[in-house]
């Protein structure tokens, strides 16, 4: 018999982010050092050593005793046994964000698991999928299938390229690096998107952020840096072809422009950013909100939250939903264990 892990609860709030996997419990860990819309933090995982840059840290590792590749599918069956303890810890949360990076077993997974608990406590469900580099083309499959499983049990899901996000490397960095920078980029486009009220900045808050995400269709997540000249129209521009290498830009519906600059950033060049991300994305109907934070530097970054997206290129990552289309094989989420394990049981 393989025991549910025991997760320890402090301090309930009322809108909670949790980290999945490497990936989302470095983004979220990350996130719990800024001053957010957020009160409290949950971090899971399959592998012990993911909780060790958390400082006050919830964990939950689903371990496994068997020295095994797991699968996805692994994942949740190992996971299973702990679904009570995760409802137990969420509950009383009116939000939920559960942030994961796709194509591993662990974040692609535990990802859409997490969220249908979170969803069945009663929460406001969203997932924040970040997607694999361009080059790792063996985690597409997986990534594709979590991404529509994670959006089948969730409110709404905020996707985000690592792609657009390794434009802010330099050219020369190693994996490591790439993977680090990526993941400081999502923490800090995320953070403006849930940033609180101060002198140094004007949020966009909470409100607006789920009016924007929970929307029929895809919401995409772009970024874009500058500090030339014309820094604004730049980076908006940058923000706008990210995301058109993604989806059609002009079937946005609605839209977040979130600036992160310093004084200099005038009032002026926040207007152009709204006027001008109609045009730029071929779509003068787009509902436009704003955000800024003046607490950063000369190098204004914009992190653009569109959504309305009828489809993505990610469709083409889960080939198996393309041809069934509306057709599918099995409604639910498919769970298997190691070969030679029993079913889990709780330890209650």
């Amino acid at each position: 018999m393989v025991c549910a892990p025991v997760l320890s609860v402090k301090n309930r709030g009322k809108v909670t982010a949790v980290g999945v996997g490497t990936a989302g419990i470095k983004i979220v860990s990350l996130l719990s050092r800024k001053s957010l819309l957020i009160d409290r933090y949950l971090y899971v995982s399959c592998d012990g050593g993911d909780f060790s840059t958390v400082e006050e840290k919830d964990t939950l590792l689903i371990d496994s005793p068997v020295d095994q590749k797991l699968t996805p599918s692994m994942v949740r069956g190992l996971a299973l046994g702990s679904c009570s303890r995760m409802g137990e810890a969420l509950a009383g949360s009116d939000v939920v964000f559960v942030v994961a990076g796709l194509g591993g077993a662990t974040g692609s997974g535990l990802a859409p698991l997490v969220a249908s608990v979170a969803q069945g406590s009663g929460a406001t469900t969203l997932g924040v999928a970040v997607m694999p580099f361009g080059f790792e083309k063996k985690l597409k499959f997986y990534a594709g299938v979590s991404l529509r499983r994670l959006r089948a049990v969730s409110k709404g899901v905020i996707v985000i390229d690592n792609d657009t996000l390794m434009r802010s490397s330099p050219e020369d960095s190693t994996l490591p690096n790439l993977c680090d920078s990526a993941n400081k980029a999502a923490v800090k486009a995320l953070g403006s998107l849930l940033s609180k009220a101060s002198e140094g900045s004007t949020p966009v808050g909470l409100n607006k952020l789920l009016g924007t995400v929970l929307q029929d269709g895809y919401a995409l997540l772009g970024v874009s840096s500058n500090e030339g000249a014309d820094r604004t129209e730049d980076a908006l521009a940058g923000a706008v072809v990210s995301l058109g290498n993604l989806a059609k830009a002009k079937e946005a519906s609605r839209a977040i422009v979130s600036m992160d600059g310093d004084s200099s950033l005038s009032a002026r060049e926040v207007g152009l950013a709204v006027d001008r991300l109609g045009p730029m994305m071929d779509n003068q109907d787009i509902d436009v909100e704003y955000g800024v934070d003046y607490r950063g530097t000369a190098q204004l970054q914009v992190s653009l939250l569109a959504s309305g997206f009828r489809s993505t290129k990610y469709d083409d990552y889960d080939p198996l939903a393309q041809v069934l289309g509306d057709h599918v094989l099995d409604d639910e989420m498919d769970a298997s264990l190691p070969e030679g394990l029993e079913a889990l049981q709780s330890c209650d």
